[in-house]
């Protein structure tokens, strides 16, 4: 099967695609996540292995708004532990470093050695953490990125530093398809809805869950990119053996809500690396 990822080659999107579907998956590489769903739009790519959220750095919100744009479904996730690593194309010490590459992401889940290590250096970010290994090969200037060991060794760099990110450091990765979803089993649910403007009117939402005794795991409140003033709900519902209470609730939350999208139950696997 093949499968988009964010590139380029030697992202943890490549690594995560990996360990889920085996090594004998083959990957189609985007510069970007929308980048990525329109692939899958378009028919280019069967299914994607995206970044929802990070323990340290939390959301991905470009990836919140994309599930709401676009007719995918999620149909399983993986929860990786993140090594990041301090890469350069020599074994510079701290104080020789001029530049500092990485995605946003990737810089908050090293804060804590950038703040003790590297305050004082200039910060620029790129669009993943491969990106920023090839920016810092190339780069005229003392240039190092935060990356992990496979791009490294990709792109011919160093290790300056192993091991960089802050403690219990682990991003989740969804597994996105073009298949309409559908209620079946899984042991969480994911959806996204906007609700009226009233006081009250999210209490109520929830206690619609709460009624039936489901567990609201994660909940995120975004604007909306196309409506001005409107605001949508991400939400992740722990469901168990509990579908058919997981029915009656969408039901009635579908139509309680101003949109409600169901973006499908799926389960969710942890690797150890």
């Amino acid at each position: 099967m093949l499968c988009g990822v964010l590139g380029p080659r030697g992202t943890f999107s490549e690594e995560a695609a990996k360990l889920y579907w085996g090594p004998e998956v083959t990957v189609a590489a985007a510069p970007s996540i929308p980048a990525l769903f329109h692939m899958l739009g378009g028919g280019e790519v069967k299914d994607l292995m995206v970044p929802i959220d990070n323990s340290e750095a939390g959301s991905l919100e470009v990836c919140l708004n994309c599930l709401l744009e676009y007719p995918v479904g999620i149909k399983g996730e993986i929860v990786m532990p993140v090594r990041q690593h301090l890469i350069g194309a020599q074994k510079y010490v701290g104080e020789e470093l001029e530049l500092l590459i990485s995605h946003p992401m990737a810089l908050l889940q090293c804060s804590d050695f950038i703040h003790h290590h590297l305050s004082g250096v200039r910060t620029e970010v790129s669009s993943s953490t491969a990106q920023a290994l090839q920016i810092a090969g190339s780069e005229s200037r003392k240039a190092a990125a935060i990356g992990n060991l496979r791009a490294a060794g990709i792109y011919g760099l160093k290790v300056i530093e192993m091991d960089i990110q802050n403690q219990s450091n682990a991003t989740r990765f969804l597994h996105i398809g073009r298949e309409s979803p559908h209620i079946r089993a899984g042991e969480k649910a994911s959806l996204i809805c906007s609700l009226p403007d009233t006081p009250g009117s999210l209490y109520k939402a929830l206690e619609i869950f709460a009624l039936k005794n489901l567990n609201l795991i994660k909940i995120e409140s975004r604007s909306h990119a196309k409506k001005q003033g409107r605001f949508y709900f991400y939400i992740e519902v722990e469901v168990g053996g509990a579908q058919e209470l997981l029915n009656q609730a969408l039901e009635e939350l579908r139509y309680y809500c101003h949109d409600f999208k169901f973006l499908g139950s799926y389960n969710r696997r942890k690797v150890d690396i």
